[in-house]
């Protein structure tokens, strides 16, 4: 038994050898490449292909159509009929209402009125009696006029009083709240036995028959973009999709890092909108320049030097520092429209040691 315990321990030291010695070998191949001033590269042709321009952002799914109920006066909920997912028609009865509340009002202000048409009656009396004695010399004219004041003041706010008397009366002419339009319920705000303040939301109504997808671009994007570009969606690449609308001015907004932006809406509208959920995300990639069939090089071979772009083109062993002209620049590819021909090839990522003229081997 210990002699095959030993056997296997040998041969498990001679296996950890073997793989120590192979490892030495290839690490000590590197560095034999790097003592002999030879730099390994990856290195790939360049082609014709197509290239596209892209913006990357993403979007709301919105309703063209989106109607907000209101309270139009102060009242009780007696009785909701409808809730978040249920289609309506025009018309149709949405909750109704306990008007106690906005007759309350009404009263209230109706007795306002009626102290203000008091406040109002004494002071024409004052206004007259301050005239007799400005006219017989036993008042000033400061006095006359500040009589005055005090009525065209009161006027104006019983004349007010009275705008909202009459239209609070009118709002309260219903006890039923109906849909301003045909759509889904896409959100309740309240419930039975709730009180609400004049002014207040009730229900959401959405045409879901016509949805769209709203982006808010940065407003140096939107420049870029126009009506008519084609656009991709990642999520659903058997759609087709194009910008439609751009909203002639940017509004302010502030990011999720707290900075402020000035940011353009941009409508995208696909050839359907199927499976789209309303107030959801998507991502969309506008096309805002695209070219087929021309001369292309990886992203990753195109470097920056002080405004100005370079690749390294393998000739042989020797990498050579070339200026080009780049056209449109894709995410993966950029167009190349000087300094290249098919088929050449350059280096990927070029390494820091690299240099124009360095001896490479492509692997």
């Amino acid at each position: 038994m210990k002699s095959k315990a030993g056997k296997k321990k040998r041969g498990l030291l001679k296996l950890a050898i073997t793989i120590l010695a192979l490892a030495a070998a290839a690490a000590g191949g590197a560095y034999a490449w790097t003592l002999s001033g030879v730099i390994p590269v990856e290195a790939e042709a360049v082609r014709l292909g197509d290239v596209e321009e892209l913006i990357k952002d993403s979007g709301t799914v919105a309703s063209s159509r989106v109607s907000l109920v209101a309270a139009k006066a102060s009242y009780a909920v007696k009785e909701v009929y409808h809730q978040v997912g249920d289609a309506v028609s025009e018309g149709a009865l949405l909750l109704t209402t306990d008007l106690r509340i906005g007759g309350e009002d009404v009263r209230s202000m109706e007795s306002q009125a009626a102290g203000l048409n008091a406040q109002l009656e004494q002071a024409r009396e004052a206004e007259a009696r301050q005239l007799a004695l400005y006219e017989s010399g036993a008042a000033s004219k400061s006095e006359h006029d500040a009589a005055v004041t005090a009525v065209r003041g009161l006027e104006a706010q019983l004349e007010a009083l009275r705008h909202s008397i009459s239209g609070a009366r009118g709002n309260i002419q219903s006890d039923r709240v109906t849909a301003p339009a045909d759509g889904v319920v896409t959100e309740v705000f309240v419930a039975k036995n709730d009180n609400v303040m004049a002014g207040a939301s009730l229900m959401e109504i959405a045409d879901l028959s016509d949805l769209y997808i709203k982006a808010e671009l940065i407003a140096d994007d939107a420049a870029k973009v126009s009506p008519g570009d084609r656009v991709t969606i990642p999520s659903r690449p058997d759609l087709t999709a194009q910008v439609t609308k751009i909203a002639p001015k940017a509004s302010e907004s502030v990011s999720d890092l707290g900075i402020a932006q000035k940011r353009v809406e941009v409508r995208v509208d696909a050839d359907s909108a199927e499976g789209f959920i309303l107030g959801a995300d998507m991502d969309i990639h506008i096309v805002t320049e695209e070219r087929a069939g021309v001369l292309v090089a990886p992203k990753k071979a195109v470097t920056s030097i002080d405004g100005s772009y370079y690749v390294y083109v393998l000739e042989g062993e020797i990498a050579e520092l070339r200026p080009v002209k780049v056209g449109i620049k894709g995410d993966d590819a950029y167009e190349i429209t000087e300094g290249l021909r098919e088929g050449e090839l350059v280096a990927l990522s070029p390494d820091e040691a690299l240099r124009d003229g360095s001896r490479v081997r492509v692997g």
